[in-house]
């Protein structure tokens, strides 16, 4: 457990500025139209972006465990929006 939490508890992130800028307005403009899905998927991809920045320095184990259940994630969330779509 200890080679799980030491990368998370010793590493810094620094986010770039124009990203969570695009970020911000593309959620408001999804919020002002009424979009929520679309908002959804959109923080789902950043927040996804954003830790791959932070596993790129980390050993092979973690990259491929990360991008495994982010696909999974992904999957499962389009999945549940068809299959919410369908029932409306």
């Amino acid at each position: 457990m200890n080679e799980i939490m030491e990368p998370l508890l010793h590493t810094t992130l620094a986010l770039p500025v124009i990203e969570v800028s695009v970020l911000v307005a593309a959620l408001s403009i999804c919020l002002v139209f009424r979009l929520s899905k679309i908002g959804l998927v959109l923080a789902y991809l950043f927040a996804y972006r954003w830790g791959w920045l932070f596993f790129v320095g980390q050993p092979q184990p973690f990259m491929v465990a990360y991008l495994v259940s982010a696909i999974l994630v992904g999957t499962l969330t389009v999945i549940g929006m068809l299959r919410t779509r369908e029932s409306d």
